[in-house]
């Protein structure tokens, strides 16, 4: 009768499906017919095997190929199967699915990245390489296969850019050549007259030459006001392999992107103030003409299997990156921050501006990996180093000097024509140098208690000239980086963990008063992960970062520039689960407490003021059902609580949440999909991070269409 129930319910065994079953008694013999148990519906990936919404493996915490159950930290993988289900939008939409996580705004000029994991920058990564600005169609998924989001300071196997991360890593796997040929090709179309023809073709010319082309084009108004975005990108990859453990894989990416610059709207006349601003308001003429960015990169990645316990990575990559920069900036009684006006009620000062920045990339990564393995004790060695150059060079042009551009009165709407406010010549240049040594240790006893140890001998340089003002910094650290954890097994399906990492950058982006010190954290962290057949999976963690030597501006220097003395903590519990009851039904959910502070009083921002954009409360859930072979839909739901806008602490945004929908139909060869954004139409105010404040409005109600083809 056990069975029989289990196959009357379907619930209970998940992985489980029974045919024909009946109990027959005959001569006192209970005779049961077939049963067929099938396993989990693993579908294997270049990236590592994927079930439903769970990844149960990950490489980006640790280089190797390890269960995520095992990896002393918090880790949070989102599948492709999440981005298909909810027909995602772009990686910052996406990011949602991880507690923890602010993202960029889509709003935002892909000229710096503002991703934020427990409260601290974030760095967003490109198959293990940093992106720095993260410039250029920072948004399309077409080409990703995954998203790996490690949580905190993760300063042993990540350099580049200005060196290692302080915050966390939103790591972008890219979808890589497979040994089968498939294609698909399509069309989203939508509210603000969105048009997103897409295509990825996987086809292989033999046994051993693999070859991959994805793309994708946008086009689209927005609900603001003069802000319409065009962006594109193509991501070409070859894969040479001999099938027994030898690859080498080129993979090209050419990405552009060109929007009207926008700078979100002040606080007064929005969330505070006694008038009310047009929420699609663009400040700036209507004729603004469009910032520009765009990023073109080539990765190498060479895998070599000796046998079963020996493999060697390298990985290099050379890339360029630019962006062109173009605003008419308003500034108010605090500043760029412009949250409260200048003059009177309303009437805030305007100044043109115009930035360029241009990037040369030169980086490589290389690692040997060692497993020794026995029937009490067994090991994996990393050992590996990476080298990186980042040349930066570009101007910021304002007629601040001169005046400004005048003045306007958000309530009588009249800005003048914008024009170009200098000669546009290179005066600043920094050169970023980064490169290490590591060596990590992982090891197992009786298969139940993890052990990670690492260490990184860490460079750190940093050489700021500004040859229009003089004013020169330079920063050569060189520091030994741990980091320790430890996972334990109390049943095959329940670990707790504990960890503890550090991570240590340059401060490229200031003007300083003196020579900067790297920033620094260091973060300390417990939990428990649990894994039941994939189909109720998770973790729950509490955590403590601290962050030193951050750069705040020095108020009493006449030029207002930055010392690197600042220092912030953040505190915080999280959990993620995914349940996959049964194969028609999969749920995800996620929640986060945080409380990011400044822990010295210096310069004007009080001990215990709150960090902004960084909300106390943050959730989000999603339910997806398959309700035939053909049919599903999904809803989900997003909600977080207030935000300060600023470091002084004076304004905030809202509390909000927002609804989301989705269904699908696919039969044969082709699919259609709609998908329904902000359903129950919520209007509310964001924090957005310009010049360390102002809010942008919520979009309404948007709807998309997709319809695609595929073999």
């Amino acid at each position: 009768m056990f069975f029989k129930y289990l196959c009357a319910t379907g619930v209970a065994l998940s992985a489980m499906m029974c045919l024909d079953t009946k109990i027959v008694r005959s001569d006192e013999v209970i005779e049961i017919d077939p049963i067929i148990v099938k396993g989990t519906r693993m579908i294997e990936t270049p990236a590592g095997p994927v079930d439903g919404y769970v990844a149960p493996t990950a490489d980006g915490a640790t280089r190797t190929r390890t269960p995520i159950q095992e990896i002393p930290q918090s880790i949070s993988v989102i599948p492709r199967t999440v981005l298909n289900d909810q027909q995602s939008l772009g990686v910052s939409e996406s990011l949602r699915n991880v507690s923890g996580v602010q993202a960029n705004n889509q709003l935002s000029t892909p000229a710096s990245d503002s991703t934020r994991i427990r409260g601290f920058g974030a760095e967003q990564l490109l198959d293990g390489f940093t992106q720095y600005y993260n410039p250029a169609d920072r948004e399309s998924i077409v080409g990703t296969e995954r998203v790996e989001v490690l949580k905190g300071a993760n300063g042993v196997l990540y350099g580049g850019g200005s060196g290692t991360p302080v915050g966390g890593v939103v790591n972008i796997v890219s979808r890589k050549p497979e040994a089968e040929a498939f294609a698909e090709a399509g069309i989203k179309l939508g509210t603000d007259q969105l048009v997103q023809p897409y295509f990825d073709i996987n086809q292989p010319l033999n046994e051993k030459v693999l070859l991959r082309l994805s793309g994708e084009y946008t086009n689209t108004d927005s609900h603001v006001d003069v802000v319409e975005t065009e962006r594109y990108n193509l991501n070409p990859s070859v894969t040479f392999t001999d099938n027994d453990g030898l690859n080498l894989t080129v993979i090209g990416k050419l990405s552009r992107w060109s929007q009207p610059e926008y700078q979100g709207l002040p606080a007064t006349g929005t969330v505070a103030g006694g008038f009310s601003i047009d929420r699609d308001l663009f400040v700036g003429p209507t004729d603004m003409p469009d910032s520009k960015s765009k990023f073109d990169a080539l990765t190498l990645i060479f895998e070599n299997r000796l046998d079963d316990d020996l493999k060697f990575d390298i990985r290099a990559r050379l890339a360029q990156s630019e962006f062109d920069e173009k605003a008419q900036t308003l500034v108010g009684a605090d500043g760029f921050s412009a949250d409260a006006p200048a003059l009177g009620a309303s009437t805030w000062s305007l100044v043109d501006a115009h930035l360029f920045q241009e990037q040369t990339e030169k980086s490589i990564q290389a690692n040997i990996e060692a497993d020794f393995n026995g029937e009490v004790l067994s090991n994996t060695l990393l050992v590996g180093a990476d080298f990186s150059k980042f040349e930066d060079k570009g101007f910021i042009d304002t007629n601040l000097a001169g005046g400004g551009s005048g003045v306007v009165d958000l309530t009588n709407l009249a800005f003048p024509a914008y024009s170009t406010p200098g000669p546009g010549v290179n005066n600043q240049f920094v050169d970023n140098t980064t490169y290490g040594a590591y060596a990590q240790l992982q090891t197992t006893l009786y298969k139940k208690l993890h052990i990670l140890s690492a260490v990184r001998a860490a460079v750190v340089k940093v050489d700021f000239k500004n040859t229009s003002t003089g004013v020169s910094a330079k920063t050569d650290t060189v520091r030994l980086l741990p980091r320790l954890g430890v996972s334990y097994d109390m049943t095959d399906d329940l670990s707790v963990f504990a960890g503890y990492a550090e991570g240590m950058r340059g401060q490229p982006f200031s003007n300083f008063v003196s020579s900067p010190e790297p920033e620094r954290s260091r973060q300390i962290e417990a939990g428990l992960k649990f894994n039941y057949s994939n189909a109720l999976t998770g973790q729950v963690s509490f955590y403590q970062i601290d962050r030193s030597n951050v750069a705040v501006t020095d108020n009493t220097d006449p030029l207002f520039r930055s010392v690197a003395k600042g220092e912030q903590r953040s505190r915080g519990a999280e959990f993620d689960i995914v349940w996959q009851p049964t194969r028609s039904l999969r749920m995800l959910a996620n929640y986060a407490f945080a409380d990011a502070e400044f822990t010295n009083s210096l310069f004007g921002v009080p001990t215990g003021n709150k960090l902004p954009v960084v909300p106390r409360h943050s959730g989000r859930a999603w339910i997806n059902y398959q309700f035939t072979e053909a049919w599903s839909g999904g809803l989900g739901i997003y909600a977080q609580s207030e935000s300060y806008l600023s470091n002084n602490n004076n304004f905030k945004a809202d509390a909000f949440y927002t609804m989301d929908a989705a269904l699908s139909y696919e039969q044969d060869n082709y699919r259609i999909a709609g998908s329904v954004k902000n359903l129950t139409d919520q209007e509310y105010f964001e924090a957005y991070n310009y010049f360390g404040g102002r809010v942008a409005p919520s979009k309404g109600i948007a709807f998309a269409i997709t319809a695609s083809i595929f073999y």
